[in-house]
């Protein structure tokens, strides 16, 4: 009786310990000689679900538990490769970011001692709702910080002019009178000479026949200036259309319902890059640089549908929303 006994508490401590103590410490990601558990993510992940409810932004579960898997890789290639391009991540430097995070407009307008001690409240509470102490929170901070200057750094070499294209396009469900808006199209665009006639031209055919965003259909659908570079889906069919000729037919990956059709008003060689697409301009720079020294690097990933599926179950126990994931689509301009 008493072998029975331990042995049926045996089988339920051994199913207790497969269950709940080994899954948190299963390494899914390995950087060289660094290793991160699913135990990692989970707590990353409910940092920012917490983070993002403090601040009141929206959070996305399962786009999140792909981006932060992926960012802890990336990250981590990062903080390896720091040394060797002489960027570094001052306490000082630190302070300021979580400064600017929880220093409010009404906290400032306090000044003195007051305003210290409602910004050590704000971040006492924002440390307490997440979970993290104070020097977890720096770390991910500084993490946060080095991944900014890699960005700057390696952003410096992005030129301040760049091949670009004027863009313009009209958007139609297949049932429409699609042929009828291709002919309408090229009688109107057909041997004009100027940016501003083909602009003028398009305008017409976009507020008769688009589905676009009311916005852009306003706008004759005049999505602006596209340089080469931004990683956008149709950029080669963009910057290889002549000029004032509507592109073919481009049926829409997420809705295939839906279908395209650009034009091209002008073509810059060299045109000024505005803040907003050089900043974009940065973030592809940096991806771009992370994938080439992946090769420098020894990664391991473990992430398949079970372990996904342990992460929902572990998020859902503390309320974070998981909605079924879907496969990442192209999206098309405007909608």
């Amino acid at each position: 009786m008493g072998i029975a006994v331990l042995i049926v508490a045996g089988v339920l401590v051994a199913g207790y310990v497969v269950q709940f103590v080994l899954p948190p410490r299963e390494v899914i990601i390995r950087v060289d000689d660094v290793e991160y558990t699913r135990g990692d993510l989970v707590k990353t992940l409910r940092v920012t679900q917490r983070s993002a409810s403090f601040f009141g932004v929206d959070f996305a579960a399962s786009t999140e538990i792909f981006e932060s898997l992926q960012a802890m890789i990336e990250n981590e290639i990062m903080a390896q490769e720091a040394a060797q391009y002489g960027i570094t991540v001052t306490q000082e430097e630190i302070d300021l970011q979580v400064e600017f995070s929880f220093l409010t407009g009404e906290i400032t307008g306090l000044g003195g001692e007051q305003a210290l001690r409602d910004y050590n409240e704000r971040y006492k509470q924002y440390l307490n709702s997440v979970g993290l102490s104070e020097e977890e929170h720096r770390a991910l901070i500084r993490r946060s910080v080095l991944r900014a200057k890699f960005r700057e750094f390696i952003g410096e070499q992005i030129p301040s002019v760049a091949p670009q294209v004027h863009v313009h396009q009209i958007v139609m469900d297949v049932g429409d009178e699609i042929e009828i808006m291709k002919t309408k199209a090229e009688d109107a665009l057909r041997g004009l000479a100027t940016p501003q006639e083909r602009a003028l031209a398009f305008k017409e055919i976009v507020r008769e026949f688009s589905r676009d965003n009311p916005e852009i259909v306003r706008l004759g659908g005049d999505r602006g200036w596209l340089p080469r570079g931004t990683g956008f889906q149709y950029e080669n069919t963009l910057f290889n259309l002549p000029v004032g000729v509507l592109s073919d037919l481009i049926v829409d990956t997420e809705n295939p319902r839906n279908v395209i059709f650009f034009m091209v008003s002008e073509v810059a060689q060299a045109r000024q890059l505005d803040s907003e697409d050089r900043e974009q301009l940065k973030t592809f720079a940096l991806q771009d640089w992370i994938n080439e020294q992946r090769s420098n690097h020894e990664v391991f990933a473990n992430f398949n549908s079970e372990v996904y599926d342990w992460i929902v179950g572990q998020l859902r126990v503390t309320g974070v929303p998981t909605p079924t994931p879907t496969q990442p689509l192209f999206q098309l301009p405007g909608n």
